[in-house]
């Protein structure tokens, strides 16, 4: 029993990664505004790339958490919401519920593969002002975790 115990506890601390990536990441993506994006648009300021569904309760659990620090670091984060695989009328619906105010485009599999592949969801990345990944997390995340990447990810660009 205690070694099942010691694996799972290995998997969840497995799940989150701090890093430091030398690859400056740039793609386009579609908005469901049917604008076409370019990442280095927000190279400047902390980008916070989350993979997300409508049907995924962890996701939808993070989403207010991203409204409200979208809203507090509003000069200096954006977030940017890829939605995996749903269509347009149901993710529209979502956004108009819940009130997003943040970027909602569309994830593909040529994104997913640049970011290394996407396992689960959520999985959300932290890119710093320069287009540096400076970390990854899979599955839900508090508001202070995201807000303590976020004030990292700002000091190191000072």
């Amino acid at each position: 029993m205690f070694k099942f115990i010691f694996l799972f506890i290995l998997i969840i601390l497995g799940c989150e990664k701090s890093f430091s990536s030398d690859k400056v990441l740039n793609f386009q993506f579609k908005t469901i505004d049917n604008k076409i994006l370019d990442l280095s648009q927000f190279y400047g300021k902390v980008v916070i790339v989350d993979f997300w569904a409508t049907w995924c309760p962890p996701c939808t659990k993070e989403i207010p958490h991203f409204i409200e620090l979208q809203e507090k670091y509003k000069n200096e984060v954006q977030f940017i919401g890829l939605n995996v695989g749903e269509k347009e009328s149901d993710i529209r619906e979502f956004i108009k519920s819940i009130g997003i105010n943040y970027i909602v485009g569309y994830s593909n599999e040529r994104i997913e593969k640049l970011f290394g592949g996407i396992s689960g969801l959520p999985t959300t990345f932290i890119i710093g002002k320069d287009g540096k990944i400076k970390a990854k997390a899979i599955g839900y995340r508090s508001k202070e975790w995201f807000e303590n990447q976020i004030i990292s990810a700002l000091r190191e660009s000072q």
